[in-house]
């Protein structure tokens, strides 16, 4: 399997914007004078996780995406007054694909408390940047979408 252009450079946005974000909280904890070897070790290893979760999320995504091509979703029905529509029912291929997503998230979410337990396991590892590095693909992709918004908005 080839992995997409689109997957590459989503994947290369996230690890730049990871990569800023862990060097501001390594300035945190240099000026909070509590810089050490396993703070390091420990945004170091956090990045990584973060940005191999991303990356294994976009290709999951990429193979749904695949697997779906040519597959023919029903209309959706006009909600009738004061009623939620019903969903159309999933066709075979689609039913598949959102399992595989599924199946995905949980190996994914199982992989990063597996890092955390490794983080909290190694002692020269410190916890704390490990986890808070978790964060910072939400981070990059919520400043991204503000930042798109804006872009749209000047135009």
């Amino acid at each position: 399997m080839q992995i997409q252009p689109a997957v590459k450079q989503e994947t290369r946005k996230i690890a730049v914007g990871v990569g800023i974000l862990s060097a501001l909280m390594i300035a945190v904890y240099l000026i909070l004078g509590r810089f050490g070897m396993p703070v390091l070790w420990g945004t170091l290893m956090g990045a990584a996780f973060a940005v191999g979760n991303f990356f294994l999320m976009a290709l999951s995504v990429q193979q749904a995406a695949a697997r779906m091509n040519g597959v023919q979703l029903p209309p959706e029905e006009e909600p009738k007054d004061g009623e939620e529509p019903e969903p159309a029912p999933l066709s075979p291929q689609a039913r598949q694909a959102k399992q595989r997503m599924q199946l995905s998230y949980t190996g994914r979410m199982l992989m990063l408390a597996g890092m955390a337990a490794l983080a909290y396991l190694l002692p020269g590892v410190d916890l704390i940047p490990a986890l808070i590095a978790q964060l910072f693909p939400r981070i990059v992709i919520f400043a991204e979408g503000i930042l798109m918004k804006k872009e749209t908005q000047a135009q």
